[in-house]
């Protein structure tokens, strides 16, 4: 059976990655381990929160139960396949603990690698039960009725659009402006180094944060710049339109997958503004060029609907081009500052960080996948 068929996999590798960045959040300040507090053993912490144990519980347990899928759908025997995802997700969980004594602020605990192991067998249990019930196989015949054959990674892009949108971006539904803060990261690595100057400013190093087209673009008004930003809101919404009638075949499940996504952009950017905003803002997104811009995604959205899978993948790649380069035109959200700092003060700071990741680089591995599709491969 060819792993690419199954969307386990993706989800594997995705879950496996969040696990990652939530354990060693926020990655800086690595430093070797002070003589004598590096073990082998991990240390018992005398004091642990309730919260952060029922965390440590439930964060494998997603992993152990897609991990678990996908092992089974490489047609390993049941017992093979739970024994080999408890046995790799507890690797994973030991080695993270011990990665955190490089990291200041990180403490490793036996009791967080046991609990992550704990979480990981019980997710092992759901699946291996579904599997038993016949559920999986039932998801892999109605997946293969109602999906091409490459879905995998396209779906599991579909099931994480909606993260990426948690984050504010510099316009609703306007993922992909990755450059600004990847600039800053440049520069902060070529620091005193000849490359410097390659990403500094040399006549306004104050122009790095707020360059003069952002300026422009933040003061412009009047019917060219609202429709500049309907076009984006409109771009942003055809994006996951695009993807999912690039991998399903029925037309009415592209109605319903477009539908969906309508219904999961209204409600996800506004719970997003609540999020971040407080539960009195929850609609101060809602403007005039944004509810144009969802009008015009929506009647692009039904053009898709008798289009082949081929014609929609290339019409996606000229989206998701337009996207990127259009929100790149666009000042970042000027409350990012803010925001950030309410996270920071939170306990969700780890997530708002992987909200942000997710909607900066969705667009492109979009991207990646309809150039796949276009050119007629497994993506």
């Amino acid at each position: 059976m060819s792993l690419h068929r199954s969307t386990a996999w993706p989800l594997t590798w995705v879950s496996m990655a969040l696990i990652v960045y939530a354990t060693l959040h926020p990655l800086t300040g690595w430093h070797p381990p002070p003589p004598g507090a590096f073990n082998w053993i991990l240390p018992k912490q005398s004091f642990e929160l309730p919260s952060d144990l029922m965390a440590n519980l439930l964060g494998y347990m997603p992993l152990g139960c897609v991990m678990c899928v996908a092992q089974l759908r490489t047609d390993r025997r049941p017992l093979a396949a739970a024994l080999i995802t408890v046995a790799a997700c507890s690797a994973l969980s030991y080695s993270l603990e011990l990665t955190q004594f490089t990291l200041p602020g990180r403490v490793p605990s036996i009791s967080d690698w046991a609990l992550n192991s704990l979480g990981a067998a019980w997710g092992v249990l759901a699946a291996v039960t579904a599997h038993a019930l016949g559920l999986v196989d039932w998801w892999h015949r109605w997946r293969e009725r109602l999906f091409i054959p490459q879905a995998g990674w396209g779906l599991a892009l579909l099931w994480v659009w909606p993260l990426g949108l948690l984050f504010p971006p510099p316009l609703p539904l306007g993922e992909g402006q990755i450059w600004p803060p990847l600039r800053l990261q440049l520069v902060e690595w070529t620091m005193g180094t000849p490359w410097e100057s390659w990403f500094l400013p040399a006549d306004d190093p104050l122009s790095l944060f707020v360059p003069q087209a952002w300026h422009d673009a933040a003061t412009a008004t009047g019917p060219l710049n609202g429709g500049r930003d309907a076009l984006i809101v409109a771009l942003g919404l055809l994006a996951p339109m695009v993807v999912a009638c690039a991998l399903a075949r029925p037309r009415a499940l592209r109605l319903l997958l477009l539908a969906g996504a309508v219904g999961v952009a209204l409600v996800a950017t506004t719970f997003a503004t609540a999020l971040n905003y407080g539960p009195e803002h929850a609609f101060t997104w809602i403007s005039l060029p944004t509810v144009i811009g969802l009008l015009l995604g929506s009647l692009a959205g039904g053009l898709l609907l008798d289009r082949s899978r081929r014609v929609v993948a290339l019409i996606g790649l000229c989206v998701l081009g337009g996207l990127i380069w259009m929100i790149h035109q666009v000042p970042p959200d000027p409350y990012y500052a803010q925001t950030l700092m309410a996270w920071e003060g939170g306990r969700f700071i780890r997530f708002h960080g992987l909200a942000r990741w997710f909607g900066l680089l969705w667009p492109f591995a979009a991207f990646a996948w309809l150039s796949g599709r276009a050119l007629g491969r497994a993506a």
